[in-house]
Formats: structure tokens, sequence, C-alpha cells
């Protein structure tokens, strides 16, 4: 038997794995021993998904994550293939008002965000537009207005900004993404404004391609780049890379903190009980501005982190976004050779390892050349994370994405070190393990009737974002000003003209047109619809 791998590396950073492999493989599999001792007396938290007896022990865990850590929810999506086997929501999207958590809705991504710009980045590599080994100032130049005070920035290439070896060290020097400056009384705070603040005034730590120090001014940089030469912005390049399809919008966008701007879609993301509150970054909010808000909210910017870890997306897109990436789900996001070149290991100068392209790559099995993927993201307010992996040599992978909407208080409980993986993600893994690669293989895709919270307000506003797409697109049908109600659960709107009700209820979608026929005709769930309805290219 083979020995397996893929739980150790070098010298990583915030975002992407950091411990040896025998800490992980111990702290994973302790995680996995007291989550299932003390899930045996506690109370769930309220569940939304498809529930699969199979998936009991993974049920378990996420609910033992949530009470281990005081945390309002978490969602978990967990593929074999190119099949999602299981979609689970625990807790909750909105404490306060009831609202349970969805791997529909969309969660800040964090550093996880890197993943997807490093995918738009190699696509225009693919095309020829961008080349990995060019200096990555000509392709930025125009937007910077100046000269860099260090000379070798401009010397700093595509592949090492990918790295995370182009010269900026945060243990020691400023990575300012997210925050804010003032610059001749105007105050910056995009990804754009805060690159060429940094990018014209810095001293790097170290020479270009040295080694290996994680940050995210590097990823800002690629953002800017991939904005540049496709003339669109990035989530807009994304959105439009992965598409509808079934379980997914397909659609990534940059996030705000203001609360006036979150909607229904998304969850509300938490600081810890007792976090201590943040001057907002000022002119953030609009007169009067207050003085002091919860750190999620205001205390940095989304646009501010932009493709470095901005970006907005649900756990079911982030999946078929693994899923295509690697090309174990068609259409894939890019050509084989184009793919193989972003998870080839790049070994650094200084001996570090397991860094891809925007990946973590991870020999999986001695001998063998299977591998395993990951990255994760943790910002005030989230943890997100994905991994992607075969469970014997030459086996079909295995793949989990997980999000929860909090942030947990320090120090560590000694188990761990506000790590998704070693804290969720890889105890769900072990479980899997134990139920068997013949169940998993017997798995067909899930079901959507319940991956939205049936009655929440969450349902109603998808359900309205759905009448409205269908008001777009069956104009003949669903013509004039429509009337909207409620009865005996539906959620409807009657068009007269035509005498047509729509509905939603229990996360069905109802036809009803009484000069028709007295029947009420189900045209299918509502998560199958909102993949259309609900895209934003």
């Amino acid at each position: 038997m083979p020995a397996r791998l893929g739980m150790g590396s070098a010298r990583r950073g915030r975002g992407d794995i950091d411990m040896t492999e025998v800490r992980l493989a111990l702290a994973g599999a302790l995680l996995a021993l007291s989550a299932w001792a003390v899930a045996q007396t506690t109370p769930s938290a309220v569940q939304t998904g498809p529930v699969d007896a199979d998936f009991a022990e993974v049920d378990r865990l996420a609910q033992d994550y949530l009470k281990r850590y005081g945390q309002p929810g978490a969602s978990l999506v967990v593929a074999w293939g190119d099949r999602i086997v299981y979609a689970q929501g625990y807790g909750w999207a909105d404490r306060e008002a009831g609202v349970p958590t969805s791997p529909w809705l969309e969660y800040r991504l964090a550093s996880v965000s890197k993943s997807f710009t490093a995918a738009a980045v190699m696509r225009l590599i693919e095309q020829g537009r961008v080349a990995l080994d060019t200096q990555a100032w000509s392709y930025v130049s125009a937007a910077m207005g100046g000269e860099p005070t260090d000379a070798r920035i401009k010397q700093v290439t595509v592949r090492q900004l990918l790295t995370h070896s182009w010269g900026l060290d945060r243990a020691v020097a400023a990575d300012p993404m997210g925050s804010w400056v003032r610059e001749n009384g105007q105050v910056l705070t995009t990804c754009p404004q805060m690159l060429r603040y940094q990018l014209l005034r810095m001293t790097l730590n170290f020479n270009p391609g040295a080694r290996y120090a994680y940050n995210n001014t590097g990823y800002c940089w690629l953002d800017l780049i991939a904005q540049t030469v496709d003339g669109r912005p990035l989530e807009s390049q994304l959105s439009e890379m992965l598409g509808p399809e079934p379980l997914s919008t397909g659609r990534v966008r940059v996030g705000s903190v203001l609360p006036a701007q979150v909607t229904p879609e998304e969850p509300h993301h938490y600081d810890y009980a007792g976090a201590p509150q943040q001057q907002p970054v000022p002119g953030l909010y609009p007169a009067p501005e207050p003085a002091l808000v919860p750190r999620p909210y205001g205390y940095y910017t989304l646009a501010g982190y932009g493709g470095s870890g901005g970006l907005m997306a649900s756990p079911l897109t982030v999946m078929r976004f693994v899923q295509r990436l690697q090309g174990i789900r068609q259409p894939a996001l890019l050509q084989p050779q184009t793919w193989n070149l972003m998870q080839t290991e790049q070994v650094l100068p200084d001996g570090t390892r397991n860094a891809g392209l925007g990946v973590q790559s991870i020999l999986a099995w001695t001998g063998y050349p299977d591998r395993w993927y990951s990255f994760q993201g943790n910002i005030l307010g989230t943890r997100t994370g994905w991994l992607s992996t075969p469970r014997s040599p030459g086996g079909p992978m295995v793949t989990i994405v997980g999000a929860v909407n909090g942030t947990r208080s320090w120090p560590s409980d000694g188990m761990a070190d506000d790590n998704i993986f070693t804290e969720l993600l890889y105890p769900v893994l072990y479980a899997l393990d134990a139920l068997g690669t013949s169940k998993l293989t017997a798995k067909t895709e899930i079901a959507t009737d319940r991956l939205i919270a049936w009655g929440s307000t969450t349902e109603s506003w998808l359900a309205d974002r759905l009448f409205d797409w269908g008001e777009r697109t069956y104009p003949q049908l669903l013509q004039g000003a429509p009337v909207a109600g409620e009865y005996d659960g539906y959620r409807y709107r009657y068009y007269a003209p035509t005498q047509t009700y729509v509905g939603v209820k229990n996360g069905q979608v109802v036809l009803y047109q009484p000069a028709v026929s007295s029947s009420i005709v189900s045209l299918g769930t509502l998560a199958d619809f909102l993949p259309a309805a609900t895209s934003r290219p």
C-alpha cells in the first residue's frame, strides 16, 4: 500500500497550509475523534439541505465544529469525481433574524479568491495575451503614473506574483490590501489604488524570485493585470468563465462591507463574541459616519482586497470552479496543458515546495503522480477552504468545499490554530474515508429541493428574483403589472391579462392557470431555476 502524503508544506503563509505532515495528520485525527465524541451529546443546530444518512458523521462533525468554536453557521459541499453528492448548511446565515444558512448563499471567499484570480490569469496566458515569465510591470505601467522607487519592482515576473516570491515579506513590511491611505487629501481604498501607492513607494524585502513570502499585494497586482489585458473587471471575467449550470449560478463578485448593500443572497458575517469594534474606513459610510463598526463591516473593504481576498461566491459555485479547473467536470476552464502548468509544483531557491500557480499542490501518494490540491482563506468574519484529493492511487477525486460566516476568538484551544483544514475539512475527509469508496461511487448528484431553507427570508427574496426573471424571459405569459401575495404557504405573483399565477412553496416552483386547468403544475425546484434566474455575468 503506498504511503499517503499531502498534508505538509514548507514556509507557508496565511491562506496556505503551514504545518508539518505529522502535526496536521495528528491534529486532524484528534479533532475527528473528539468531535465524534462530543457530537453524541451535542444538540443539533438547524440544518438546510437534503439529508443523507450515509453522511451522518459529516453532519455530526460540522455540528460539533459550530459548538466547539462558537460559530454562527457553516456550509459544506462534497463531490465525488464530477458529481456533487452532498451539500448542507449548518446553523445560521443571520442569527438574530433566525435565517438558516445554505451552500447556495454567497460567502466572502477571503484568500480562496487567489485561486480564482490565478485561473483568470492562466486563461490569458493560454490565449497568448500574458506571458508567465514576462515582467509584470509592463502590463500595468500605464496605471501606475510614475516609476517605482525600487527598480527591482520592474523585474518582477507574473510567475513570481503567482508563487508569492516577488519580494514582499509582510512579516517585516506593509501588505496593505483591504486597508486605506490618504494621498493628496484623497482616501485610497480600492485594490488598484492601494497597489499603485504601494509599488511606487516600497522597497522590496528580497530580490524577486529568491524565496517564498505569502502576501496579498501580489494578487492585487495580478487582478489589475487581468483587468488591464482583458478590459473587463475580474469578476466579469470569472462569471463568464463559469456561467450558470446545475447547482451553481457561476457568479463571482467583489463584495461590499456596507450593511445597507447586503442582501439575503449572502449570510451575515460575524466577529467573535465580545470582539472590539473599530473605526470604519474613512468615507466608506454615508454621513453621519458611525464612530465604531463591527470589524467585518468597515474595518477593511473587500474592494481593497480585490482578487487577493475580496471575491464572493457560493460554496456550490466554488465546487464547480474546482471541478472544472482540474478538468474532472466539463467544460474545463483551462486547456489540459494550462492546468498541468498551474498545478506543477514550483520549487523555489529557498527550498520552499508545494506552491503551484494559485493552488497548493502536494504529492498525494509516494511512487504515483496523483496530487492533492487545496487553498484556504481567513479574514475577519469568514473562513473558507477547499481541498481535492484522490483517496487511492489513480482513483476519483474527492473534493470538499467549506465556508464559515464567523471569526473565532483567540487564543487557540490547543487543538488547532484557527485553520479550517485541521478544524473541519480534514475530519470531514476522514469521515468520507470511513464511508468508503463503494458508497461514494454509488451516489448520484444531489437533489435540489432543500438547498434553500423553506419559508425563510432567503427563499422569499430569491423567489422574487425568480419572478423578475420570469417576467423578462416569458413576457407573453407573465404580462401586465403583477399582484403579489401569500396564500397557504405559497409566495406568488398573479398576472391578470393571462390569468396566471406563479408561486413558490417549500422549494418548489409552481404554475396555476385556473382558466386552463384546476391543477397546480410543478415546474421544478427553486434551486433548479436560480442558476439562470440570478446569473449576472
